[in-house]
């Protein structure tokens, strides 16, 4: 059950969809359902993803703008495998 994708805010349109495929990729393996909320972290020049699941689950991860979708899907399976 991939993670679900609420809301993305903050990111260039040219990039969002990208982004957004890359945080959907990570959680494949998942079984549990996950929520996640994308938003620009304009003092770092990137992105915020905040990932929530069960049993109070709550990881965020703070990414580059310009990461390639497999370092993103990579983080996002780090995260969620804490």
């Amino acid at each position: 059950m991939p993670i679900t994708v609420f809301d993305v805010k903050g990111v260039p349109g040219h990039r969002r969809e990208r982004i957004e495929a890359a945080v959907v990729a990570g959680s494949k393996h998942v079984r549990a359902p996950y929520e996640a909320w994308i938003a620009a972290d304009p003092f770092k020049r990137g992105f915020r993803l905040l990932i929530t699941g069960p049993h109070g689950f709550e990881r965020t991860v703070v990414l580059a703008i310009d990461d390639e979708p497999t370092v993103i899907t990579d983080r996002v399976r780090q995260a969620l495998d804490e």
